[in-house]
């Protein structure tokens, strides 16, 4: 299943994150799930300024979170791979890699979908929004997988149909 976590990322591993689940999770009032999952999130520069770039709910949100200890936010020093990774990735998206490949952490949280075959091509094991989601309907820390999904889905992410079936079916058995 390409959704969760499949056992990869247990509960007690450093994890990589991404701007736009760091958004959608905020939207969603989800930021705290993070903190159950991981033992830590870190967000490279580059993700967090695009994270936070607006003065809203969310980056006060995220801000409070990075005071609280609860996020930490990283330099990725690897220029030069950054550099020749840009293109078709973003910034950020890039750095999520670089950053964790130079800390030796092996789990990223991404939603773009080229940005997530990249990390796996890199021997990273990656998630995104919505495996934050079911791993947390996994363990029981949410109960409603279908509300969070519509939810999502209310905000703007995308996904294909047929995977969101797939997620709704697996918690009907």
């Amino acid at each position: 299943m390409i959704w969760h976590l499949q056992g990869q990322a247990a509960m007690n591993d450093k994890i990589v994150c991404n701007a736009s689940p760091l958004i959608f999770l905020a939207q969603l009032g989800r930021l705290h799930l993070l903190n159950e999952l991981f033992k830590e999130t870190l967000v490279p520069d580059s993700a967090w300024d695009e994270a936070v770039r607006k003065p809203d709910v969310i980056s006060k949100t995220l801000n409070k979170m990075k005071t609280s200890g609860d996020l930490h936010v990283i330099t990725v020093k690897n220029r030069t791979a950054v550099s020749a990774m840009i293109g078709r990735l973003h910034i950020g998206e890039v750095e999520v890699i670089v950053g964790a490949s130079e800390l030796g952490i092996q789990n990223v949280i991404l939603d773009d979908g080229y940005a997530r075959n990249k990390a796996k091509q890199m021997g990273l094991n990656v998630t995104g929004t919505l495996g934050i989601l079911i791993a947390s309907r996994h363990k029981g820390i949410i109960t409603d997988i279908d509300t969070e999904i519509d939810n999502l889905m209310s905000y703007g992410f995308r996904i294909d149909k047929a995977i969101v079936d797939q997620v709704r079916n697996l918690f009907r058995n």
